[in-house]
């Protein structure tokens, strides 16, 4: 019986994990926000910045800038690898989510509308982020 076909090398299981991250990003965000808008009756409509009329943020586009945003991060971390330097790549994504408060945060809306966006930042972050970091050397 041979085993290795069944082992994974460390890139595949670093894309796993890495591919894992970003369904369960989704996953959550997605109970946040059937929690939030079915279950509370929080109604989602804010005015971003910069903006003239006011936007329902749905769940579609929830899930899709939580995919996009995190590939985009992925694809940052591994140039920052390629180059050598995948540690910083944590500072700039903590950051990246800190910076992207500002959206929700400064929207015109409801408080809970802004305080339930600002949390599906976060989550976003606090679940994409340790899971992009597994395999980066320290």
């Amino acid at each position: 019986m041979t085993t290795s076909a069944a082992q994974e090398t460390p890139a595949g299981s670093k894309a796993l994990t890495r591919v894992g991250g970003i369904v369960g990003a989704a996953v959550a965000v997605s109970l946040i926000w059937t929690l939030a808008v079915p279950v509370l009756g929080v109604d989602l409509t804010v005015t971003s910045i910069g903006a003239t009329a006011p936007q329902t943020v749905d769940l579609v586009t929830i899930l899709i800038a939580t995919v996009a945003v995190s590939l985009v991060g992925w694809g940052l971390l591994a140039l920052l690898e390629r180059r050598g330097k995948g540690r910083i790549w944590t500072f700039v994504a903590a950051g990246v989510m800190v910076l992207s408060l500002a959206s929700p945060l400064l929207a015109t809306g409801p408080l809970d509308a802004r305080l339930t966006l600002a949390l599906l930042h976060i989550v976003v972050g606090a679940v994409v982020i340790p899971a992009f970091r597994r395999g980066v050397p320290a």
